[in-house]
């Protein structure tokens, strides 16, 4: 997520840490700009004293699959702000783990879920935050618990169980190849799941409205059929066995059908554009997601996210937790 354009992050496959990043080799005044920089894409970080006089701060992740788990350690647990606002490729569940070391020496920590597809900020002294990031568009189907994440919490009953688990992970994952890693996703992914329960406030409510699991619905149908150019609102209507005003009234509110349609095409071509594994050409991806011009894909790229496609894949902005070095939600 972060596009790590700081020249001291390291990559090191090796030791399959997908990056890393020290503030310790910088100058006290370029301590916090640079761990801010790197944050960009997730938070907003405001200062709240004085710059010049450092920041220490310490950055690792590594890829679980799809999932990154990443850590963060503060030496001397500095006071930090931070405000995070939706972007439209940034709309992940994360699990954030947040230590805080008293003066006594005692040690509080916090466990909480959220979703980058809402606004939230904050303001801390914590000195180690361990963030477990699930990508939403790629989830199971079985997964829907997540959907609502404004309205769920870390089960207390099993809170412990996924606290140690996210502590063995950081301990371990520099021994475990990248092939055992990937299949750590699945298992992580359930033991999630089986954590997250809704706030008592919510569990009248925690049954998905009809719309959202219409909405639900379309994003799988314009998956499946957006390699072909032609397709558009009428057959997304035919397949999901709705009319055309239903259809209408449903999107209503969030821009109309073809944005819709249009925005899941991108939103696709974003996420291939940023995968290890897809070497295909640009045009070519372009025109997989249903864009037969190249000029128009472009066009619309840059509208949707601000950057050209060829920007996209060169600074991994928005790597579905591929090769985003990603960091932690509580900077």
């Amino acid at each position: 997520m972060p596009a790590f354009s700081h020249g001291r992050v390291r990559k090191d496959a090796s030791a399959f840490s997908v990056a890393h990043f020290c503030t310790a080799g910088l100058r006290a005044k370029d301590q916090f700009d640079a761990w801010r920089s790197l944050n960009r894409d997730i938070i907003e970080l405001v200062p709240t004293g004085d710059e010049s006089s450092g920041f220490a701060a310490e950055f690792s992740s590594w890829r679980l699959g799809e999932l990154v788990l990443t850590r963060v350690v503060y030496s001397g647990a500095p006071d930090r702000q931070w405000r995070h606002r939706p972007k439209s490729y940034l709309d992940h569940w994360c699990v954030v783990l947040a230590r805080t070391v008293g003066a006594d020496g005692a040690r509080c920590q916090d466990l909480s879920f959220r979703s980058l597809a809402l606004p939230f900020e904050g303001r801390a002294q914590d000195s180690e935050v361990i963030t477990l990031y699930l990508p939403r568009d790629r989830r199971p189907a079985d997964e829907q618990r997540f959907e609502d994440a404004h309205g769920l919490v870390v089960s207390p009953d099993f809170a412990p169980l996924l606290t140690d688990y996210m502590d063995s992970l950081v301990r371990q994952m520099s021994c475990v190849s990248p092939e055992h890693a990937a299949s750590l996703e699945m298992p992580t992914r359930a033991l999630v799941a089986a954590c997250i329960v809704p706030q008592p406030v919510y569990r009248e409510a925690a049954r998905a409205p009809l719309g959202t699991v219409l909405i639900d619905r379309a994003r799988t149908v314009v998956r499946q059929n957006m390699a072909s150019p032609d397709f558009g609102p009428d057959r997304l209507a035919r397949l999901l066995a709705m009319s055309r005003s239903k259809l209408y009234r449903l999107f209503e509110n969030s821009g109309g059908v073809a944005h819709f349609i249009n925005k899941e095409r991108l939103r696709e071509a974003h996420h291939r554009l940023s995968s290890h594994g897809d070497a295909l050409s640009i045009h070519a991806i372009g025109n997989e997601v249903g864009f037969v011009d190249h000029s128009t894909f472009s066009r619309a790229f840059r509208r949707e996210f601000g950057y050209s496609p060829t920007e996209a894949r060169e600074r991994g902005l928005a790597r579905s937790f591929a090769d985003w070095s990603e960091t932690s939600v509580q900077g």
